[in-house]
């Protein structure tokens, strides 16, 4: 991708009256731009006033401003409603981009600009999990610069666009017609198509250092946004991709060292691999993320445990990858005395953990660190005995039985807590996950409870991952089978 033309400062958001009509993002060029030049059409510039425009005898055209209606009285703005030009703000980017409706709630596909998702993002996205900085300042978490939209490739673009309109059609406010917002669905799949061919020219041009590490943060985010939103294992492709390219840079370690742009992207790489394997049938493993050789980056990448989609201790965090590595290994070697003694450690090594050591630097946030801390320890303690078992690496012995009936309650009982707290709730989706595999064994109105806890979270997150999760349960607790590849089998990811 050719780099774009440096701006003036006192234009760089003027765009050209022709891409403004059309609904564009300008490139800026001069005298003329190159949108304009593609479409054949002359470009009427950049001034502060729209250039007249003559048109031949016969062609002038007027219509007649449509009445609004008197039910509109709640302050909403109808799609088939004229706007009072006049009244609307006057911006450098376009009015085009100011036809959005009141409350600023719904996002349509035929005002659905790049310049709205950005806006869309840093106002609804971002501010669900805004309140994760009264816990500990996060360094991944902010807002997206408007200012550097022109800057991304188009796949970035369309694939912020795809975020936007899957947040938009999952979320649910109240007020809302569904059917209405549905209508969105067939311009997400568009943006979808649209980012997957901007992807394909990228991997077309890998021609130096910077156009690969461009090409690989464009398919990371577009993996990203296609995990959260769609219920297929194409993500495992997009992955499998990723892994390629930043071989090609030296590996994950030397990337992630030599690129400070990369490395929050890289991070959730990783998290989105570890939790995905948890539940995926071994087989199906992405081995790069079930290796041990994995904690040493993983280590020096998730610090203090303060990421977006996930907020794991990281002493848990690395028994994740140890109980991964161990459920991989039997796809290439039998279980031996040592596979056991490992997995006899690995949950000791869970059972040692002290929520109260784990509680951030913020006093009046202590309690919310305790219910993760707590909420981690059992989901963790209860995927490794689970799954273990699944395998026949732990016996299903009575001990064991009994830890897990322990875990078990322990994680009912903080799963409502957690997800009444602003700042954690986004938090508990894998341990709700760990919790209705385990409900295989508990009472209907647990069960119950789960599904309605899943149903919600998806509700208020946008994604409808939580809900593909209810799915997998009801099918789960019917089928007669208790093991945990038997619940998941096949590869899901449930981190968003």
């Amino acid at each position: 991708m050719e780099p774009r033309a440096q701006l003036n400062p006192t234009t760089s958001q003027r765009h050209c009256w022709e891409c403004m009509r059309r609904r564009l993002v300008c490139d800026f060029e001069r005298p003329t731009c190159n949108k304009c030049r593609s479409a054949g059409v002359d470009c009427p510039g950049y001034d502060e006033k729209k250039p007249l425009r003559w048109l031949a005898p016969g062609k002038v055209t007027s219509r007649a401003q449509k009445r609004r209606s008197p039910s509109a009285t709640d302050g909403t703005v109808r799609s088939d409603e004229a706007v009072d030009k006049k009244d609307a703000p006057q911006t450098r980017v376009g009015s085009e981009l100011l036809r959005m409706p009141i409350p600023r709630r719904e996002l349509k596909s035929d005002t659905c600009t790049m310049v709205e998702a950005v806006w869309y993002f840093n106002d609804y996205v971002y501010t669900d999990f805004r309140a994760m900085h009264e816990l500990a300042p996060n360094p991944y978490l902010g807002q997206f610069p408007l200012d550097a939209l022109h800057q991304m490739p188009m796949s970035i673009c369309h694939t912020l666009v795809c975020l936007a309109l899957g947040h938009r059609i999952h979320r649910v406010y109240s007020g809302d017609h569904r059917r209405v917002v549905a209508r969105l669905r067939p311009s997400l799949y568009q943006h979808r198509g649209l980012a997957l061919r901007s992807l394909t020219e990228l991997l077309g041009n890998l021609s130096s250092q910077t156009s690969i590490d461009l090409t690989i943060g464009s398919i990371m985010l577009f993996l990203f946004v296609d995990a959260r939103q769609l219920p297929s294992a194409d993500w495992q492709h997009h992955f499998a991709a990723a892994i390629e390219l930043i071989k090609l840079r030296g590996g994950l370690a030397s990337l992630a060292r030599s690129s400070e742009y990369l490395k929050p992207l890289i991070l959730h790489l990783l998290i989105l691999g570890v939790m995905a394997n948890t539940t995926t049938p071994p087989p199906r493993h992405i081995p790069t993320t079930s290796q041990l050789e994995l904690i040493d980056v993983m280590t020096d990448l998730y610090g203090d445990g303060i990421y977006p989609v996930l907020l794991c201790p990281p002493y848990l965090l690395m028994d994740v990858i140890k109980i991964n590595n161990l459920r991989f290994q039997t796809t290439c070697s039998p279980i031996s005395d040592t596979t056991r003694a490992t997995a006899h450690e690995i949950l000791e090594h869970i059972e040692a953990f002290s929520p109260e050591d784990w509680t951030g630097t913020h006093p009046d946030a202590r309690d919310d660190w305790l219910l993760l801390g707590r909420m981690y320890r059992s989901s963790i303690a209860l995927y490794c005995i689970s799954s273990l078992q699944s395998l026949s690496i732990i016996p299903s012995s009575r001990y064991y039985t009994a830890m897990r009936t322990l875990h078990g309650t322990r994680l009912y009982n903080l799963l409502p807590k957690v997800t009444r707290r602003p700042r954690i709730k986004h938090f508990a989706i894998w341990p709700l996950v760990v919790a209705g595999m385990q409900a295989v064994d508990a009472s209907p109105n647990i069960r119950h409870i789960i599904d309605g806890q899943l149903s919600e979270l998806s509700k208020i997150m946008g994604c409808p991952t939580p809900t593909l999760a209810g799915a997998v349960f009801h099918r789960f607790w019917t089928s007669g089978q208790t093991g945990w590849d038997d619940c998941f089998d096949k590869a899901y990811v449930f981190v968003a």
